[in-house]
């Protein structure tokens, strides 16, 4: 199996407008541009295995949550009080033994879009305001080593 993605959110998610058009759009100048950003309702087989995993009421699982469109959906639609945890695993199969890691030794990351900070469990990392999301692309915020955390205030 292929690798998995779960977004937890405070409040119901739902894609923008703007980034749903770009999803079913057929027809691209460059490859670079074929991407999506799209969530669903977790599906039951997974509900039970990674509540525990997340703060957040609200759990979907997401495609396309390390590309441009996601990163638009935080710097546009990501309100104050808002919280977003994400957690990504590269293999289906070996979802448990993931799960077990992270709850023995969990190496989270949270960012800040309010404050551009990005924390670690090796220190606090002050973004630049200006080309915040530029640093972050370049940053790894997702890992099967724990739960990313985005908030805003």
């Amino acid at each position: 199996m292929t690798r998995i993605t779960f977004l937890a959110s405070s409040k119901p998610f739902q894609i923008p407008d703007e980034i749903e058009e770009y999803n079913n759009r057929k027809v691209f100048e460059r490859e670079e541009d074929v991407m999506y950003f799209s969530v669903k309702e977790v599906d039951n087989y997974w509900e039970y295995d990674i509540k525990d995993l997340f703060s957040m009421p609200y759990i979907y699982e997401a495609q396309g949550v390390g590309n441009k469109l996601f990163l638009m959906y935080i710097e546009k639609y990501l309100e104050i009080g808002d919280v977003l945890e994400v957690y990504q695993v590269p293999n289906q199969n070996a979802f448990k033994e993931y799960k077990q890691r992270v709850q023995e030794h969990p190496e989270p990351i949270e960012i800040n879009v309010g404050s551009y900070t990005y924390r670690t469990i090796y220190g606090v990392y002050q973004l630049n305001p200006k080309k915040w999301l530029e640093e972050l692309n370049h940053r790894n915020f997702l890992t099967h080593f724990g739960v990313t955390t985005f908030v805003k205030y």
